[in-house]
């Protein structure tokens, strides 16, 4: 290994601020890797809770990895493996290997952190290679894209965790602690004992039947063949209505965020937005108390920021509280997206004198109609009202995120969306001109990429010609206006998520093949004798879909039910105590 990733990660490791002992030593090794670069892992709430969870049992000692990017120089080693960041091991010499799963577009970063460190891809290959006695490490999964659609990496893992980790972990911990003096020798016993447990997918116990065009399996399932003892179906499993709040366990300039320390105020959120998979599989909402809340805020540093965390912070009922009391700590503060219609004048008052300079606003579309399709019905006078009080308060920058390619959109719809950024750019203009100093307004537009578990997860990706008809449209319309900074996101890298998003095993296959031979996705699928509506089509409401084989205790009934009145142009009122619509509660 060279010096390189070395001094590297020891700038990392000496920017990092953590309670969490790096150097202890346990019987069972384990390596938690995150299939992206250091600086959007460590950004990431989801897998810095995993770390320090995965840190806690004294039989157990859990270190880092992270994408390298061998084309720079800082990251060269000889053998051009993949180390970890604490002991500068490479991840094979590990008992245990966790990938921590967020975003569809990192499945390709899987294969090359595995081809980087000669791992056979698929998990039935390890388990047959005769040449290393089959001694592989157990490679497990977990993250949010694990308990959405796994299907389409489900194949590369021996276990893969549904559910939250603090819910999963205690009966996984008990099993590993039982073999933990002989983990390569007893790989099947172990995931034997683990497939009896709530929340633990044993991808290699299902077996997908396709049906075929000529000889060529085809994305449409036919059945799902269930290996005996397994269930049909894997439940997911979860921390109820009581759990601890997720905080950043390490802070370091070099995140994303830098030097935040992100602490989560609730999960999940009761509105119901019909295109947010983390609105539906995380029902029922829940908030984090407000005793642990207040307890991370006054235990947060000088020198760190809060970030608030939640789907909606700004429904959260002790919102105020919370920024009231940051600004008594006298700790700067940011916020994720807000809803228009939760924005007061007492709040964004708070916002001015923490010094928050920007403000993001979820706005979605100018179009009544396809807001009512989406269930996000917030009239344009809100929103332009909204930004009225945002910018009159002394706030200077906005940004407003908006989407393209909404089911049934049309050209009117398009037209209704640039009528209302042109409406918020003059409104910003005006309300700027009274505080005589003008900020930016930052328009970000997204397509739309149908996600599982939500009521337009039958939804096709819009064609890309289609699509980018209508971004080259807008973009003429918005991109010469002065004071409005426009920001409009890749179809390409859209089109890749949408694939895994929507996708089945089948699409680990042409994910292979894009990687073996450098194609894109798109490439791949023709390469591999398809079509491209073989996976971007609309779904059938009664076809069997990849992620049936999870149960997240929504009804597939109200689902479509919820799709249904988005195409009638009915919304429907967010959840409430004692709702018994979608089968969870």
């Amino acid at each position: 290994m060279t010096r390189n990733i070395n001094k590297l990660y020891d700038i990392y490791i000496n920017s990092e601020k953590s309670a969490i002992n790096k150097n202890k030593h346990s019987e069972v090794n384990a390596l938690l890797i995150f299939p992206n670069y250091y600086n959007v892992a460590m950004s990431n709430l989801g897998f810095l809770r995993v770390y320090e969870l995965l840190n806690s049992p004294d039989f157990m000692s859990c270190d880092r990895a992270f994408l390298q990017d061998f084309n720079d120089d800082n990251y060269i080693n000889n053998n051009k493996g993949i180390i970890s960041i604490e002991k500068r091991k490479n991840i094979s010499n590990y008992d245990l290997i966790f990938f921590s799963l967020s975003y569809e577009n990192d499945f390709a970063n899987i294969l090359k952190i595995f081809h980087a460190e000669n791992i056979p891809f698929l998990s039935k290959d390890r388990q047959n290679d005769i040449n290393r006695n089959n001694h592989y490490p157990l490679i497990m999964a977990g993250g949010v894209i694990s308990f959405l659609n796994p299907e389409p990496v489900s194949p590369l893992f021996d276990i893969m965790f549904v559910g939250e980790a603090e819910a999963i972990f205690p009966d996984f911990f008990q099993i590993i602690q039982k073999y933990s003096q002989s983990l390569n020798k007893n790989k099947q016993d172990i995931i034997e004992e683990l497939s009896k447990f709530e929340g633990i997918y044993i991808p290699s116990a299902y077996n997908f039947i396709f049906s075929k065009r000529d000889k060529l399996e085809i994305p449409v399932i036919k059945d799902i063949i269930v290996k005996k003892s397994y269930p049909e179906r894997i439940k997911r499993k979860w921390s109820d209505y009581g759990f601890t709040p997720s905080i950043s366990s390490i802070t370091t300039e070099y995140a994303e965020f830098s030097s935040m320390k992100l602490i989560e105020i609730a999960r999940g959120c009761k509105r119901g937005c019909r295109f947010c998979s983390a609105a539906f599989i995380y029902l029922p909402a829940r908030k984090s108390s407000i005793k642990d809340v207040m307890t991370e805020i006054s235990e947060t540093q000088e020198s760190e920021k809060i970030g608030f965390v939640g789907l909606d912070t700004m429904d959260n009922e002790y919102i105020k509280t919370y920024m009231q009391f940051s600004l008594e700590k006298k700790r700067n503060f940011s916020l994720s997206s807000i809803r228009f219609d939760c924005l007061d004048e007492s709040n964004i008052d708070i916002m001015n004198r923490a010094g928050l300079k920007t403000i993001t606003l979820a706005v979605e579309t100018g179009s009544d109609r396809l807001k009512k399709i989406i269930n996000k019905d917030i009239k344009n006078e809100t929103i332009l009202a909204t930004i009225k009080k945002v910018i009159e308060s002394g706030i200077m920058n906005i940004k407003a995120y908006f989407m393209v390619g909404l089911p049934t959109e049309d050209l009117s719809d398009i037209k209704d969306t640039i009528a209302l950024i042109k409406s918020m750019r003059t409104q910003f203009v005006e309300s700027s001109r009274k505080n005589k100093r003008i900020g930016k307004l930052t328009i970000s537009i997204s397509p739309f990429v149908p996600k599982a578990w939500t009521p337009l997860q039958w939804e096709n990706f819009e064609n890309e010609k289609i699509l980018l008809k209508k971004i080259d449209f807008i973009y003429k319309e918005l991109n010469n206006l002065p004071n409005i900074s426009l920001n409009i996101n890749s179809v390409k890298s859209a089109f890749t998520e949408a694939f895994f998003a929507r996708g089945s095993r089948l699409s680990l296959n042409i994910l292979i093949n894009s990687f073996n031979n450098n194609l894109t996705i798109k490439k791949a699928i023709i390469a591999s004798g398809y079509k491209i509506e073989d996976f971007m089509r609309k779904f059938s409401t009664d076809e069997i879909l990849p992620w049936d084989i999870l149960d997240q205790g929504i009804t597939k009934k109200y689902l479509k039910e919820e799709y249904n009145r988005a195409l009638e142009y009915k919304t429907t009122p967010g959840c409430f105590k004692g709702c018994r619509r979608c089968g969870i509660c």
